[in-house]
């Protein structure tokens, strides 16, 4: 079993980015107000209006947050599906959402998701009904309560994604996360020997085989092929390194694996510790931006036959495929 680093180690890495912090609120034009809501990352970000145009500044006044907190928090975000498509583009081009085997165009005047840069998160279809049990799309969707990184399962994963809460149950449905530097940082130092330059193979049917029992078709698992990615990445923003770990990941290259599957579940184990997660209780216009290069998150359960709840993501593409990093 890993044990914790010495506290210290952590705690420096947190007074650096608090020093990060101060510099953010001296050189940005706009004015963020940013509230840390986790000792190690998160911050509630106020003072902005995203069916706005962004305001000179604005864009690079967010992503320096993102890269000292990872995760940052958007309340009373009231915004349509064209806002929030405006708004993540200002971060680079968008993923599209793929084609799942049972998702088909319901027959409505007013369908719920026009665009296919909106991943659904919900548990409705596209005349707002809540998913029947035997519905592959629920199938599909119980996956997302694993721990994963978005897009890992794609060459060209991805840098940020934006989640937007449009309606949410009075209870369950939360969102817990984790930012990888800091549970990288307090690996022993062993443990860093032993990780450094190995590669993943990441596989969005990996995690669906675990959980919720989905199956893909022949043609599912044509276009949607493994991708590897190195286990520890260097963040560009930050420059620390960050574990790039998640439920998608079926082997180590190179590896039985057996062996590679038994020291995945070892790591997530390590870094879902409690001190390491931050757990997000959804309000009707939260927007939740996270970095996918250095955070891992899960769904957590709700009465999902029951309860509508209608979330939708925008995720923004990396533009260049990142490669093992030695020493």
């Amino acid at each position: 079993m890993l044990s914790l680093a010495a506290p210290r180690q952590i705690g420096a890495v947190h007074t650096a980015g608090r020093r990060l912090h101060q510099m953010i609120r001296e050189e940005v034009i706009v004015s963020l107000k940013v509230k840390p809501l986790h000792p190690l990352f998160v911050a509630e970000v106020t003072d902005l209006d995203l069916r706005l145009p962004a305001r000179p500044g604005e864009r690079d006044a967010i992503e320096r947050v993102m890269d000292e907190y990872a995760v940052s928090v958007l309340r009373d975000q009231m915004i349509d599906d064209e806002q929030q498509i405006r708004f993540t583009r200002l971060y680079g081009d968008l993923e599209v959402q793929p084609e799942v085997r049972s998702k088909v165009i319901v027959e409505t005047d007013n369908p719920r998701i026009r665009h296919r840069e909106i991943f659904d998160v919900s548990n409705l279809d596209q005349a707002g009904r809540v998913l029947p049990r035997n519905d592959d799309r629920r199938s599909y969707a119980l996956g997302n309560q694993l721990w994963h990184t978005d897009s890992s399962f794609r060459q060209l994963s991805a840098t940020y994604s934006m989640l937007s809460a449009r309606v949410v149950p009075p209870v369950g449905g939360d969102t817990e996360f984790i930012d990888t530097r800091a549970v990288y940082d307090a690996l022993p130092q062993a443990m860093k020997t032993r990780i450094e330059g190995l590669v993943a193979e990441h596989s969005i049917w990996r995690s669906r085989s675990l959980y919720g029992g989905y199956q893909p078709t022949a043609e599912e698992l044509r276009v949607r092929p493994p991708a590897q990615h190195p286990l520890v990445r260097r963040h560009p923003g930050s420059g620390r390194k960050a574990l790039y770990i998640a439920r998608h990941i079926s082997l180590i290259v190179g590896w039985p694996v057996a062996d590679g599957q038994a020291l995945i579940d070892e790591l997530i184990a390590f870094a879902t510790r409690p001190q390491f997660v931050y757990t997000h209780k959804w309000r009707v216009g939260d927007l939740v931006i996270w970095d996918n290069r250095c955070t891992m998150h899960r769904a957590t359960p709700f009465d999902d036959m029951g309860l509508p709840r209608d979330m939708r993501r925008t995720t923004v593409r990396e533009k260049l495929a990142v490669a093992a990093e030695i020493g």
